[in-house]
């Protein structure tokens, strides 16, 4: 049997899936002052548009140096720089190809990061200490995009654990930071505290109004874009008699930190959004999505919303929002997700949706030169007869063939300009890689999926 009906089988078998989760948009990160630009954490990688969402390509997720269930946090800066969390500590992307550690080093676990409304770069880091490198658990600014850090405070302890930066769109002095520290005999401990001149300095939070146990993380979701001192919490798994129950809430504080309120709570997982005119946006992928006129204190609900994972804004005012690309069947591990028929959509009233990207459409791969880990590793390495590239192509069943893989099932033309992969003998090579040793391409890769799929779980953005 020939690659290109391993591919097929591929297809077919689990057409939606990418690492063992449904194929789907994480994160959807603008560039700031720039619209058009936009980068997207994906469960199969990371694509990029450059025409606010005409295009878009893919790079694999060997060229941000992560792999598995694990999530990047991102930031998109004004001069055009894409910062990531990663295994290999903070990189940046600067010329479009390649993912370069940051001042901190490949060693330096750099657990969140955020950017302010004055284009301050901010990370927390979670170096734990070695023989020759001593802990540093502090909270770094950058103003020169990334290339220095001169300004860094320690507001915790060498074995805290930071969950989110927030800077307030109407003051960039004031930042909020969220975190956690494992207290001994007790759990989790959280951690939430607060910056007024701009990252030198921070002072404890309360978290008087707060329900939490143990198991919750508390991620900052929002801050007011007129007033610096309101700003929103999420936290999950509050129920304390029982921890591992989906129950999620979000609390808002009007007072810069000092007390909160809890504003919302869905048994789902709730994705949030404050919008520049002051509405609230609170979505899930089964629950329905709401809407708040008045600061949380009443919700309505959208009609007929997409099942929706994430959600951003940019500069126009326009909500873009994770939907579901495809219908994912139910499993053991795995609820049924109704398809929205695209994996990202937008809308400006929170009626009518569009589409921006139907992942069947991606052009290809970002065109990158030899000596790049896409170009090496995502797009030209052969493994078990096939390539990277050409592996995701057949799984989200992607069109247009850039760089000639086979043909993903009986009975498609071969793409125009590409040599026929049924024109040789089986021990022929022909294009892709693809051999009569990639027979076991299903075999393989299927199981990635099966196994993915029992350790799939409720994501968690862990270094």
């Amino acid at each position: 049997m020939r690659a290109w009906v391993a591919a097929a089988v591929l297809a077919t078998a689990a057409p939606a899936f990418g690492n063992g989760r449904p194929s789907e948009t994480i994160s959807i990160n603008f560039r700031r002052g720039h619209d058009a630009d936009v980068a997207c954490g994906m469960t199969f990688g990371f694509v990029v548009t450059h025409d606010n969402g005409a295009t878009w390509r893919w790079m694999c997720e060997d060229a941000l140096h992560y792999n598995g269930l694990f999530d990047p946090t991102y930031a998109y800066t004004e001069p055009g720089s894409i910062f990531a969390t990663t295994f290999n500590g903070a990189l940046v992307n600067r010329d479009g190809c390649t993912f370069d550690a940051t001042a901190f080093g490949e060693n330096a676990a750099v657990t969140t990061l955020a950017q302010g409304p004055d284009g301050a770069v901010y990370m927390g880091l979670d170096r734990t200490a070695t023989t020759t490198v001593p802990a540093d658990p502090k909270l770094y600014v950058s103003t020169d995009d990334g290339a220095t850090f001169p300004i860094s405070a320690n507001p915790g302890q060498p074995s805290d654990w930071w969950e989110s930066i927030r800077v307030a769109p109407s003051d960039p002095q004031r930042v909020y930071v969220s975190g956690f520290r494992v207290l001994p005999m007790q759990g989790r401990g959280h951690l939430l505290f607060r910056s007024d001149d701009g990252g030198h300095s921070y002072q404890p939070m309360g978290q008087t109004g707060l329900v939490a146990t143990t198991n919750t993380t508390m991620q900052l979701v929002g801050v007011s874009a007129t007033n610096p001192d309101v700003l929103y919490l999420h936290l999950d798994l509050i129920d304390p008699t029982n921890p591992d129950k989906t129950d999620d809430a979000i609390a808002k504080s009007t007072d810069g930190g000092a007390t909160w309120t809890k504003i919302l709570e869905k048994n789902a997982t709730i994705y949030f959004l404050a919008r520049a005119n002051g509405d609230l946006v609170a979505s899930t992928q089964l629950a329905g999505s709401s809407v708040s006129h008045d600061g949380g204190a009443t919700w309505q609900d959208l009609v007929n919303p997409p099942h929706i994972n994430c959600l951003s804004e940019n500069d126009a005012g326009e909500v873009w929002a994770c939907t579901a690309n495809y219908h994912v069947e139910p499993t053991p591990m795995q609820v049924e997700i109704p398809s929205d028929g695209y994996g990202i959509m937008k809308s400006t009233d929170l009626a009518t949706w569009t589409p921006v990207l139907h992942f069947q459409d991606i052009l290809g791969p970002v065109d990158c030169p030899v000596g790049t880990v896409q170009r090496d590793s995502c797009v030209d390495r052969e493994m078990l007869g096939t390539t990277n590239w050409c592996v995701t192509r057949s799984q989200l069943g992607v069109t247009e063939n850039p760089t000639c893989c086979p043909p993903m099932h009986d009975g498609e033309p071969v793409s125009p300009g590409c040599p026929d992969p049924g024109g040789g003998s089986d021990d022929d090579p022909s294009c892709c890689g693809t051999s009569s040793s990639s027979t076991n391409v299903p075999t393989a890769l299927l199981s990635g999926v099966v196994i993915g799929g029992v350790l799939l779980r409720r994501r968690r953005r862990r270094a």
